[in-house]
Formats: C-alpha cells, sequence, structure tokens
C-alpha cells in the first residue's frame, strides 16, 4: 500500500506494541510519521529500528505524557505551528490496569480515562481545524473488544472504550461535510507486551482461552491492527466513517 506517500502522521503510543507496528506500517506507506510516547519510553530505540529500514521519510518523536491535557494541547499547537496540518491521527495510547472496581482511586480513575480517551479529544480537537482546510483527514481510534462485556476487572478501561466509540461516532457526523473520516479499530487479544504484563501468571491458561472464543483458530498479531490501520487511513476506505472494524479473529461474534 501505497497511497499513502508524503501523508503527515501522528500516532500516540507509538512506542508500544501496537503503535510500533502502526509507525512502522504508515512509514512502510511513505507517510512522514510522528511518534508520540512518554520521555521515558523506549521511543528512540523504536525510531531507530524503523528508520533503519530506510523508508520515505525518517520517523520523528514527540514526547509527552497525555495524562497532562493542558501540556498535550501546548505541544500539539506547537508541532502544528512547526510541521503543518497533520493528515493522518492515530489514537492508540492507553493503559489497562486490571483490579475490581472497589479498589481503585479517583485518582487512578481519572488518569485512566485522560490517557485512554481525554487525550484523543484534545489531538481530534487539535488536528481537526487544518483538515477541514484541506478538506481531507483520517482519524483512527483504537478501541478494544472488552467493549463487548469480555472480560472483568477493567471498568475504567472499558469505561475509556466506550467514550472512545462515542467520539469516534459523534464527530464522523459532525465533520464528515469536510471531508474528514473517523473510525474505530477494536482489536481483539493481540499478544503484545502489554498483554504479558496483564495476564503475567496465566499466558498459556488466556492463549487456550482466546484461541477457544475466536472463530480463527490462531493468534492475530500487531500487524494485522496495523492494516486495517493503513487500510482506514487510506483512500482505500474512501466511503467509511463512524464505523467500528473487529479485528479479533472473529472472537466479537461470541
Amino acid at each position: 500500500m501505497r497511497d499513502l506517500i508524503d501523508k503527515l502522521a501522528l500516532v500516540t503510543g507509538g512506542a508500544g506494541g501496537l503503535g510500533e507496528e502502526i509507525c512502522f506500517g504508515l512509514a512502510e506507506a511513505g507517510a512522514r510519521v510522528i511518534l508520540h510516547d512518554l520521555p521515558e519510553s523506549p521511543a528512540a530505540a523504536v525510531r531507530d529500528r524503523i528508520n533503519a529500514q530506510g523508508f520515505p521519510h525518517a520517523v520523528k518523536i514527540l514526547t509527552g505524557d497525555l495524562s497532562d491535557l493542558e501540556g498535550l494541547k501546548a505541544a500539539v499547537g506547537a508541532l502544528l505551528d512547526s510541521v503543518g496540518p497533520i493528515d493522518i491521527l492515530v489514537n492508540n495510547a492507553a493503559i489497562n490496569p486490571r483490579d475490581p472496581i472497589e479498589t481503585y482511586s479517583l485518582e487512578h480513575f481519572t488518569r485512566v480515562q485522560a490517557i485512554n480517551a481525554h487525550a484523543a479529544f484534545v489531538l481530534c480537537q487539535a488536528v481537526v481545524p487544518g483538515m477541514k482546510q484541506r478538506g481531507s483527514g483520517a482519524i483512527v481510534n483504537i478501541g478494544s473488544l472488552t467493549l463487548s462485556g469480555a472480560v472483568t476487572d477493567m471498568v475504567p478501561y472499558v469505561f475509556a472504550k466506550g467514550s472512545l466509540l462515542g467520539l469516534t461516532r459523534a464527530l464522523a457526523r459532525e465533520v464528515g461535510p469536510a471531508g474528514i473520516r473517523v473510525n474505530m479499530i477494536s482489536p481483539g487479544a493481540i499478544p503484545t507486551e502489554l498483554e504479558r504484563r496483564v495476564w503475567a501468571d496465566r499466558l498459556a491458561e488466556i492463549d487456550a482461552q482466546v484461541l477457544g472464543l475466536q472463530s480463527l483458530k490462531y493468534r492475530g498479531s500487531a500487524r494485522d491492527v496495523a492494516e486495517a490501520v493503513l487500510f482506514l487511513a487510506s483512500p482505500r476506505s474512501r466511503f467509511i466513517t463512524g464505523h467500528e472494524l473487529h479485528v479479533n479473529g472473529g472472537w466479537y461474534m461470541g
């Protein structure tokens, strides 16, 4: 897929398992990629791995904490002043603590909402004016299969993903007349470092459970999610907006 040449893409959580593959796929497709992640993340190592492939444009880094919404607003404003309008926004960053609802402090709950949902609003608000001026743009939000109620003890995380789905549909309706498309991808259980941390003591059991729930009897990969992002970011999906695309091997069917 080479129809993203010279498009400017911003990907949050770009140093994580899904994020790295999304950044790789966009760079491979010819896009100019800006990888956003925490200052202490392995963003530089991810950038260097991707840039070693010799793609048309070198990946660049923007660091910051998405829970600092005012700081994010200022940082993305400065970025836009520097590089111009964003063509593709991928709201991928997320944290997913797993605990019973009664154990979450209000501070912990609000941090999950800020990173997983509120930051996406701030970024959409920042990039939409430039997209409107150009009469085009693609926003892809990364949701989750957990919205189906498939997993317990993750209420703040699922709460935030539900907010992302609402953002996807409401914004798609609002900005569609300006030629901007907004969609969401809801991955299944993709083997990543995040999955290994969350399910550290039950990996074999989880693997068996996932395969039992999926229609396709193999685990998906971060590349499967990246391919879906590339499709929704490209003109190949020009007539698709407000859509939640399930990339979960048929698990969502129950």
